[in-house]
């Protein structure tokens, strides 16, 4: 069961897509081929939207086959978030099949985890251009295809590393690029009535997390007090609730979705080291 099975309808898309005014609404998620960007495609697919899942994945067209298998409204969009060009071929998909778009879910990013003196200037370049021009690219070619005053919103995936360092440097400057972008644009569109908020997981169950070093998340479980990552579910539904009518006043907004990470502190720390001494 998840945090939405309570709600009001029979089925998924009629009732909860109803009670969150997302029903038929047309999504654009980027990374949609996996992990949270997957989970976030296939929970509004859930709500009953359109989906467009926009990846440069070859895991692409398999998982998109899964969510039209599961009934799910989706189309499947070639996208490198890097490239204008691409980009400008997204933006001619979204207009010639649904004509608007209501939602852009800016989650494609990569990680190089290297501190200062290991990251070449190569691998800074390409984490910023994805994180943060791949979403910069999509608020402003998507943008124009939102509706005015009908509750459109974009929400970009950050992390605990845009509220908090991290020693992954390119990474964290990322991320903390995309909260100023994030509050930036809520400026500029907030006339049109065009919502932006950004979400900031602490660490998710995905493959990328599965890719970590030895020891990075057992290190994340003693430091984040409920002791867990966050499924990757869990933190698509805060991405559909941001891009709800229920998050009608918040535009921004930057939500820590982890798990007490940013509000724990020295006392926690001190505790969870003393734990581990007594192990």
């Amino acid at each position: 069961m998840n945090a939405y099975s309570s709600l009001p309808g029979t089925a998924m898309h009629d009732g909860v897509g109803s009670f969150l005014d997302l029903k038929d609404k047309v999504v654009l998620v980027t990374g949609a081929a996996s992990g949270l960007g997957a989970a976030c495609a296939r929970l509004f697919g859930e709500m009953g939207c359109h989906v467009i899942c926009a990846d440069v994945s070859q895991q692409l067209e398999a998982y998109v086959d899964d969510l039209r298998v599961a009934g799910l409204r989706v189309t499947e969009c070639r996208l490198d978030v890097c490239q204008p060009e691409q980009w400008a071929r997204a933006r001619h998909l979204v207009a010639e099949t649904f004509g608007q778009l209501h939602v852009l879910v800016n989650n494609a990013g990569i990680i190089v985890r290297t501190g200062i003196a290991d990251t070449s200037l190569e691998a800074w370049r390409r984490v910023l251009d994805v994180n943060v021009t791949g979403a910069f690219l999509g608020i402003q070619t998507m943008a124009p295809l939102m509706p005015d005053s009908a509750g459109a919103a974009i929400v970009n995936v950050s992390s605990t590393a845009g509220l908090i360092a991290h020693k992954d440097v390119s990474y964290t400057t990322s991320k903390w690029a995309l909260r100023g972008l994030t509050k930036s644009a809520s400026l500029d569109l907030v006339a049109r009535g065009i919502r932006v908020n950004s979400v900031h997981p602490a660490t998710i169950s995905t493959a990328l997390t599965d890719a970590a070093p030895p020891g990075h998340v057992e290190a994340n479980r003693h430091a984040i007090p409920m002791g867990r990552e966050a499924s990757a579910r869990e933190i698509a539904q805060i991405v559909v609730f941001l891009a709800s009518s229920q998050s009608s006043f918040m535009t921004g907004a930057e939500i820590a979705a982890d798990g007490g990470l940013t509000s724990s502190g020295v006392p926690w720390m001190r505790a969870a080291y003393q734990r581990t001494v007594a192990i």
